[in-house]
């Protein structure tokens, strides 16, 4: 049973690799797709300041959720099962880790995100992963 993950910033590269493990798995009985929104932390004082913990969690969380549901939506129409998780903390690890719990024989991603940097040919944060990650990994540009 192929158990994928993909995780989405709600960037139209992490939607790409989305639809493309959508018409790859549409073909395969019992294939499975996890879903993964990963949040940095907020620990800046301005905020912290304003707002509590459970504001900031709820707040990450509907985030996640708004990020998470056209994904898991694209994913079902193809009739794959689909499994949406969120996460806060660094995205490299997070993902790593999710890999690991949940464990997925592969990793689907977007080559670029929403991050800072979206000028290099590869993303930041999918050179980070592909250092920590020890599954196959297909990069979807």
């Amino acid at each position: 049973m192929t158990n994928v993950l993909v995780p989405v910033d709600g960037s139209e590269s992490a939607m790409r690799a989305v639809q493309w493990v959508a018409r790859v798995l549409a073909r395969q009985a019992g294939a499975r797709v996890q879903l993964v929104h990963v949040q940095p932390a907020i620990d800046a004082w301005e905020v912290r300041s304003h707002l509590g913990a459970d504001d900031i969690a709820r707040w990450q969380a509907s985030a996640s959720q708004a990020i998470l549901a056209p994904a898991a939506a694209t994913v079902r129409e193809a009739g794959i099962d689909v499994t949406t998780h969120a996460a806060v903390g660094d995205i490299a690890s997070e993902v790593a880790a999710h890999v690991t719990r949940l464990g997925c024989d592969s990793l689907v991603m977007g080559t670029r995100g929403l991050g800072p940097v979206q000028s290099l040919l590869l993303g930041s944060t999918a050179m980070k992963v592909i250092h920590v990650v020890d599954v196959p990994i297909t990069l979807i540009k």
